[in-house]
């Protein structure tokens, strides 16, 4: 439903267009075509990685046109009723599908918010003296339209809803039994540094389904962390993780490879989620400086102080922290002095944009400066052709990852490429 509702809406907007420019109401028409255009760059940025950011702001931007089309034009009488404030409840319903997909607090404000604005006006008529409302015989039609295409886009809505509800239900039916199955592997795909020696790697999960073959994280993860199973698959990669180090310790040439594992921010916000880490790397003897959490900026969603106390207790422990996929989500640099982090993972869309103009280039050179200001090691993934790799080595990055180094594979694959050293990385 999400992927469907900023279309729906640039296209809804349009329809209007020409409805207010027949009643000749042409401050209407440049209201109605510029939220057109911002939910088509709210609608741009999110096809671009931002979608949470891009939704939002395609949330607040149509509320707000809302709130002024009622207060201004949309003035009931005693002969037709206000009713453009019912859009209140699709904008409602449709942070509703995106915060089940992102519990972000600011969707869940929204949510309560349009639900509020929508009380308000329904239960006080809101006429003030600097409204110049549309004449009757305009609204006598125009509030038809309106009030079938809410029930509409609500009727239209619910049923995508109850739709990804049920392919949900089965995903994590399906997921609760692939857990007690055995079904999830974890891939290896090398990290390395400047001179493409392997360093260390990171466990990547997968989902090897009796039927369907291998699935895409990005199709089952998203189920998982609705239905609150991430901290049990977090846990799984966490023992798979520990009994691969295991094994290294004991090759010479595999003895000091670091392994990084991706945390969820369900598991990271556990009570034990410390005492869970350090447990298991006392149960198998891994020394803690071969283990590095990868977290996402999503983490920053959840409150700071008990973020930080957290991380500093994984610090004290020895453990690195990775900020994985920076500059696509919620992170600043007031979150980034605060944070006991030692690596900066630059997110693959900027390491592709380097090569593809100016603007990205720059982009990519600042994020890798301001890492450095930082005091933290920079790593770039998402690296595929040599071109990349040469820029983002005169960045002043040192440590890389991408398909030119070599592709995630199961764990024999990885430790045969890292016993043949003359076997090149790429591919």
């Amino acid at each position: 439903m999400c992927q469907a509702a900023l279309p729906v809406g640039i296209v809804f907007t349009a329809l209007w267009l020409p409805i207010f420019a027949i009643v000749g109401n042409w401050h209407l028409v440049l209201l109605d075509g510029f939220l057109m255009l911002v939910i088509t760059a709210c609608w741009e940025a999110a096809s671009r990685g931002n979608f949470s950011t891009g939704y939002l702001a395609a949330q607040f931007v149509c509320a707000l046109f809302v709130v002024l089309f009622s207060l201004l034009f949309d003035v009931p009488s005693d002969a037709v009723p206000r009713v453009c404030h019912f859009y209140f409840l699709v904008i409602a319903l449709a942070g509703y599908a995106n915060y089940g997909r992102d519990r972000g607090r600011l969707q869940l404000a929204m949510i309560v918010l349009c639900v509020a604005g929508f009380v308000v006006f329904s239960s006080s008529p809101m006429t003030f003296a600097f409204a110049t409302p549309l004449p009757d015989t305009v609204r006598g039609v125009t509030a038809w339209i309106n009030v079938v295409s809410v029930v509409v886009l609500l009727g239209g809505g619910i049923v995508l809803l109850q739709r990804e509800f049920t392919l949900d239900g089965n995903m994590v039916r399906e997921l609760r039994a692939a857990l007690d199955d055995e079904q999830f592997e974890l891939f290896y795909q090398p990290q390395v540094d400047q001179a493409g020696a392997v360093v260390g790697a990171e466990a990547l999960l997968r989902w090897k389904h009796p039927k369907r073959g291998y699935v895409s994280p990005d199709e089952f993860v998203p189920a998982a962390e609705r239905a609150g199973l991430m901290p049990r698959l977090g846990s799984w990669v966490l023992k798979e993780a520990a009994q691969t180090l295991s094994g290294w310790r004991a090759n010479a040439a595999t003895s000091t490879l670091v392994l990084s594992i991706n945390v969820s921010a369900d598991q990271f916000r556990m009570a034990d989620f410390v005492a869970l880490v350090t447990g298991t790397l006392e149960a198998y003897g891994i020394e803690p400086a071969m283990l590095k959490l990868e977290l996402t900026e999503s983490i920053f969603v959840a409150d700071i102080e008990d973020l930080v106390k957290t991380m500093k207790a994984l610090e004290r422990a020895g453990i690195a922290i990775a900020l994985d996929d920076f500059g696509t989500g919620y992170s600043s640099l007031s979150h980034l002095r605060q944070l006991p982090l030692q690596q900066l993972k630059i997110d693959r869309s900027f390491v592709r944009a380097v090569t593809e103009s100016g603007r990205g280039a720059s982009l990519a050179r600042n994020i890798a400066k301001m890492g450095h200001d930082l005091s933290l090691e920079i790593l770039a993934e998402g690296i595929e052709t040599e071109e990349q790799f040469q820029f983002m080595l005169s960045c002043g990055c040192r440590k890389f990852q991408g398909y030119y180094f070599g592709r995630p594979v199961p764990l024999a694959a990885l430790e045969e490429r890292i016993a043949t050293p003359t076997q090149a990385l790429v591919g």
